[in-house]
């Protein structure tokens, strides 16, 4: 009788904890990360755009920033008709009007191939 309380229990505590946090998804951590990886990206500026990654091969160049995979000349989403002027290997020239921001990545992520 016991045991089978204290199973239901335990089942109930099991199957509630999942919406813990279901307010707050930025407070569960990815449990494959490494510790101290931030998330958010290996470059950010003062208008908000971080790096996430450039790829680049023989027949194109890709820069993901805020998540979203740009290749030059595209508008970054979400922001006020900023442009991917170029990307570069280890760097991401954005610009509005005449308004210009170099994005780069932090040499310890940097890895080549």
């Amino acid at each position: 009788m016991y045991k089978s309380i204290a199973s239901s229990l335990c089942v109930l505590l099991f199957c509630t904890a999942p919406w813990a946090n279901e307010n707050n998804p930025a407070d569960v951590r990815d449990p494959t990360a490494p510790l101290g990886y931030n998330a958010v990206g290996a470059a950010a500026d003062g208008e908000g755009f971080a790096l996430n990654s450039i790829l680049i091969s023989p027949r194109r160049k890709l820069a993901i920033i805020n998540g979203n995979t740009l290749r030059e000349g595209e508008m970054v989403p979400g922001s006020a008709d900023v442009k991917v002027q170029k990307i570069l290997t280890q760097a991401v020239i954005l610009q509005r009007a005449d308004q210009t921001w170099v994005l780069r990545l932090s040499p310890d992520i940097l890895k080549r191939h």
